[in-house]
């Protein structure tokens, strides 16, 4: 199997696979920072506002950001070059799926390495909170590297899946997606205005627990690579 071949295609520039992610993520780290210093000139109690505050800063998505993306651009650019190449598209899943896994392991363990040294420091010195964040989880060391592997496994293989959706039925699926999504939102926005308890039984799902919550995660990611190994077969180039 070529499955090296397609492992190689998604490598073949190491700065744009590996070197802007950090550089970008390193740039972010340097402004939060800068916000922590200046925000600690100002006194404790400037300090501690900014430490719990910091618990949903979105500046770890420099790093997660480009990954996001990633799934969608694998099969988008990368699918089709593959075909052009002779791949089959059991070679292309194969090699998709090693380059997932070793994305989601990689990342993971420069972010659940980076909330090490960020919690041993009191946050870098400045009480600043980069990777101990909501987004890539605020408990302990080995609870952020399985929230940060979940979260970047799932966005690989969801976006990988809605691309491969796309091929299959072109702009219909886009439509008819947005649709059922804005109906299943109005749906529950509407159900928690007019029906006693909804909103309760909401906010209850919304605050069930970590372990519930990634079990929730890993669902949506096992079913989501089901679906785009299943619509793969039937991707159509465009």
């Amino acid at each position: 199997m070529r499955t090296r071949s397609v492992i190689r295609m998604h490598t073949v520039n190491p700065m744009q696979a590996f070197g802007w992610p950090f550089i970008i993520m390193l740039l972010a780290l340097v402004v939060v920072l800068i916000i922590g210093a200046l925000v600690g000139s100002q006194g404790g109690a400037a300090r501690a506002g900014m430490t719990e505050g910091m618990a949903w800063n979105g500046a770890i998505f420099a790093l997660l950001g480009p990954l996001i993306g990633f799934g969608f651009t694998s099969m988008g650019q990368y699918f089709p070059l593959a075909l052009g190449l002779g791949i089959t598209r059991r070679e292309f899943a194969s090699g998709v799926t090693l380059m997932f896994l070793a994305n989601a392991v990689g990342y993971a363990v420069v972010v659940t390495i980076g909330k090490a040294i960020e919690v041993a420091t009191g946050g870098f010195g400045l009480s600043v909170r980069f990777f101990d964040v909501f987004y890539t989880g605020t408990g302990a060391v080995w609870q952020t590297f399985v929230q940060t592997f979940l979260v970047i496994i799932v966005s690989l293989f969801l976006g990988a899946a809605i691309t491969a959706a796309f091929l299959r039925w072109g702009q219909a699926f886009l439509w008819t997606g947005a649709v059922i999504l804005a109906l299943v939102v109005v749906g529950l926005l509407a159900a928690g205005i007019l029906v006693d308890g909804v909103t309760a039984t909401l906010l209850d799902v919304l605050l069930m627990g970590w372990v519930p919550w990634m079990g929730v995660l890993a669902g949506i990611g096992v079913i989501a690579a089901g679906l785009w190994l299943l619509l793969l077969k039937r991707a159509q180039l465009r």
